[in-house]
């Protein structure tokens, strides 16, 4: 979804509505999206939460599950003008604030689908498991070794 500034100047405006794909994330449900934006004069303030599963490959034993995400979304964007002061005064080494981050308002609009693809991102397991353990152990156990390499063997017995 797109939200074009010029169509609510300095007011709070409330959105719902579904996301049916992503770049580069394979969703099973549709990406359900709740929240608000305010502007406060070319400083828009947007928050809100979203809820989707998501399709993904267990690192043990490699099959599809299935990994239910849900979060508060948060940002805050800048016109044009106010951007490039802003981009302006940082410096190349500083610290920055969580509050002190901002995106730019790209010709009078800002893309909430980019905004919610980086939070569920950011909210993926980055070793996503099966819940509780693995049904099908025959990959993990094809590939574990419980035995000593023989190239080793040797330099076992010169320690005994």
């Amino acid at each position: 979804m797109r939200l074009e500034i010029k169509n609510f100047p300095n007011q709070i405006l409330e959105f719902d509505f579904y996301i049916d794909s992503m770049e580069d994330i394979d969703l099973k449900d549709r990406v359900h999206v709740i929240g608000t934006a305010v502007n406060n004069n070319g400083k828009v303030e947007i928050s809100g939460k979203y809820s989707t599963k998501v399709k993904t490959q267990c690192v043990r034993c490699l099959k599809e599950i299935e990994i239910e995400l849900s979060n508060d979304f948060m940002g805050t964007f800048l016109d044009e003008s106010e951007y490039v002061q802003y981009s302006k005064s940082l410096n190349a080494e500083c610290e920055i604030n969580q509050n002190e981050i901002y995106d730019e308002i790209k010709d009078g609009v800002i893309d909430l689908e980019g905004l919610i693809r980086e939070y569920i991102i950011l909210d993926m397991p980055p070793y996503p498991q099966c819940e509780p353990v693995c049904e099908d152990d025959s990959e993990i156990e094809k590939h574990s070794d419980n035995g000593i390499d023989p190239r080793w063997q040797q330099l076992l017995q010169i320690k005994n």
